[in-house]
């Protein structure tokens, strides 16, 4: 217990010439008023962004869409052979209305 106390003491005794002097500089930083210091605090912050889920997140995306686009390309490919049809003031693909007619006749078999 003395020997805490004796080393408070000298802790005090070197440190009694330091003083702390931008008490008020801190509290203006900490307390913003303002908005454009509001602003300029929210601007003012460091941001730890991990990369490897951001590089994961993005090929995820870049494949996803590679994918679709390469999907959206073979339909349209495979329907520029199929015509469209008017039926009942409707517009259908040729095969999708044969295809829909014949589960239609497949029920009424059963």
């Amino acid at each position: 217990m003395k020997e805490k106390q004796a080393v408070k003491a000298k802790l005090d005794c070197e440190l009694r010439e330091l003083h702390f002097t931008g008490y008020d500089n801190v509290l203006q930083k900490t307390q913003a008023r303002s908005l454009s210091e509001k602003l300029s605090s929210f601007w003012n912050k460091e941001l730890e962004i991990p990369v490897l889920p951001v590089v994961f997140a993005a090929g995820i995306f870049f494949t996803a869409s590679i994918i679709k686009d390469d999907l959206f390309k073979q339909d349209i490919a495979a329907r520029k052979d199929n015509e469209m049809i008017q039926i009942a003031g409707s517009m259908y693909w040729k095969d999708d209305y044969e295809k829909a007619v014949e589960l239609h006749e497949n029920k009424g078999e059963n």
